[in-house]
């Protein structure tokens, strides 16, 4: 409970540095330097909100990390890897999806942990 409330007093700081991240934008190796606030585009095509592919409950893992009810999986669009044999690619190179607000993104995470998912695994 005590870690909860100093989570929640941290956050306001938490997103003012995100948020200043997403403005000269570092967060990955590439480090473009694009204004994403603006949705301005770097290497990954990807602007201020994230883009999902799909997600749902996987099976496709060892039975310790999907349990009974499976891994709430998210697949992104516009990976920043660009790897040429990814097996993925068609979910991540194609761009393929919805682009989703911050608090739609929230929602999807709470959907996938009410339908029973044990733990939220991005991709």
């Amino acid at each position: 409970m005590k870690q909860d409330k100093k989570f929640l007093k941290e956050l306001p700081e938490r997103l003012e540095m995100a948020l200043e991240i997403l403005s000269n934008c570092e967060l990955c190796p590439r480090k473009c330097h694009v204004n994403r606030l603006k949705s301005d585009k770097g290497f990954c095509k990807t602007g201020r909100n994230a883009v999902v592919s799909s997600y749902g409950p996987h099976f496709g893992e060892e039975k310790v990390l999907v349990g009974r009810f499976g891994s709430g999986t998210i697949f992104f669009t516009h990976c920043n890897m660009a790897c040429v044999f990814c097996q993925n690619y068609d979910i991540s190179q194609l761009g393929k999806g919805n682009e989703v607000s911050a608090q739609e993104l929230a929602d999807i995470m709470l959907e996938l942990q009410g339908t029973g998912c044990h733990n939220i695994k991005i991709l």
